[in-house]
């Protein structure tokens, strides 16, 4: 059996599965613990596997993060405990396997290029709307990583001297400080699941769609997939999405831009591909 964990912003997933293509079993939900990261995963994987050895745990980690070391460094949207966390050794010893880690958006790429809305594309590339934003891309079913790790939801789309919003990583204008469930809730006062002001729900797929034209230009891939807990509101900023995207996107014919298909699992089938 493979192990498979998803660490997000406010939730923790776990399961396990009889091989990298095989489908999840026993999943457990927890809300993300401010102590005791490493007990919480922990238990959540015996109550998984039900008392069966695991050949590897795979796990989908917010960045930054060292990937040869399976160890958090200091991902900004989880509390303290979590920062320096050695997931390799953590885990590892505990349940006598080895352990991968990955960055979450990657596996997310990946799940849904193998298995889910851009299933028998050459390239994705794929945006994760959530607490915050990341990106990933994958290239005939391989992920494609650079010195560290992608960072889309920090690319810069309104300058700072132009006024654009300053952002926890230090930068401001990032896309991330826009169009972000915490950037929703701090720019019209109302979570994502709570807002239904049209415009402003337009104004977030516009700068979406400045991103997705960025990616589109960038790349030029067979696909771009959205998903993410913003995403669950798509029917009301699709429109300006798709708007901004034909507006603004002359050189290159527009890839397949669609949603995600594979729910809140995705992170976790796209971490059991790392066992493969």
């Amino acid at each position: 059996m493979i192990g498979a964990v998803d660490i997000g912003g406010t939730k923790l997933l776990a399961a396990v599965a009889a091989g990298p293509d095989a489908e999840l079993e026993a999943l457990v939900r927890r809300p993300t613990p401010s102590a005791n990261p490493l007990g919480t995963i922990l238990t959540m994987l015996d109550e998984a596997r039900r008392g069966r050895p695991l050949e590897a745990v795979c796990v989908a980690v917010p960045g930054p993060f060292d990937r040869s070391g399976a160890r958090l460094l200091n991902p900004p949207n989880l509390p303290p405990a979590w920062h320096d966390l050695d997931l390799g050794h953590g885990l590892g010893e505990p349940l006598g396997c080895p352990v991968l880690a990955e960055n979450d958006a990657n596996c997310a790429a990946l799940a849904e290029a193998r298995r889910g809305a851009a299933a028998g594309l050459e390239t994705v590339v794929y945006l994760t709307v959530s607490t915050g934003v990341g990106t990933g891309m994958v290239a005939h079913e391989r992920l494609l990583t650079g010195r560290q790790d992608t960072e889309g939801g920090h690319q810069v789309v309104w300058p700072p001297w132009l006024g654009g919003p300053a952002c926890h990583c230090g930068g401001a204008g990032c896309l991330e400080t826009l169009v972000s469930g915490l950037a929703i809730e701090r720019r019209f006062g109302r979570r994502p699941e709570d807002l239904d002001d049209p415009e402003a729900w337009a104004d977030v797929g516009r700068w979406l769609g400045v991103g997705v034209v960025n990616a589109i230009a960038l790349h030029d891939p067979d696909a771009v997939v959205l998903g993410g807990g913003v995403c669950a509101a798509a029917a009301r900023f699709w429109p300006s999405l798709l708007a901004t995207v034909e507006t603004l996107l002359h050189l290159q014919p527009a890839p397949l831009i669609t949603l995600a298909a594979l729910g809140e699992e995705r992170n976790l089938y796209g971490a059991l591909a790392l066992a493969t």
